[in-house]
């Protein structure tokens, strides 16, 4: 019978200052890493039977992130300045099996929603820029 990996102990970093990487609190999901495309390049000529073509670079496209607000975490501080100052920012996602995403994104948006009979929870979609790189974790 396959397990998969469990999201409990999955992390969020935030490149903070040279190499150091503080933990984003209260993240509870995660979606869209990995679900960028690639644009699609026309190479038909009038030699070509068909339509030919190839891929362009990959785009990484944008990583939506679920959390609880925590507006004293330095975590979520750091994501708040990264998208005041607009600035390209490191950022880490560990999954409990030690697996390692790494890429660089924007902080395009941080926002703050409540509702009745809950905690305010804060979401933030992060455009990334570059490749991500994937360390697996060894057995």
């Amino acid at each position: 019978m396959a397990q998969g990996i469990n999201t409990a102990s999955t992390k969020l970093e935030i490149n903070s200052s040279g190499n150091v990487y503080t933990q984003v609190k209260g993240v509870n999901s995660s979606s869209g890493l990995g679900g960028g495309s690639a644009a699609v390049i026309d190479t038909t000529d009038f030699d070509s039977t068909a339509k030919e073509k190839s891929m362009g670079l990959p785009d990484e496209g944008q990583c939506s992130i679920g959390m609880i607000f925590m507006p004293k975490d330095a975590g979520q501080l750091a994501m708040r300045a990264a998208r005041g100052t607009r600035a390209a920012t490191k950022f880490r996602i560990t999954l409990a099996d030690g697996t390692k995403y790494d890429f660089t994104a924007y902080v395009l948006t941080f926002e703050r929603t409540g509702e009745q009979d809950d905690v305010v929870k804060a979401s933030s979609n992060l455009e990334i820029t570059g490749s991500v790189v994937e360390t697996t974790a060894t057995a």
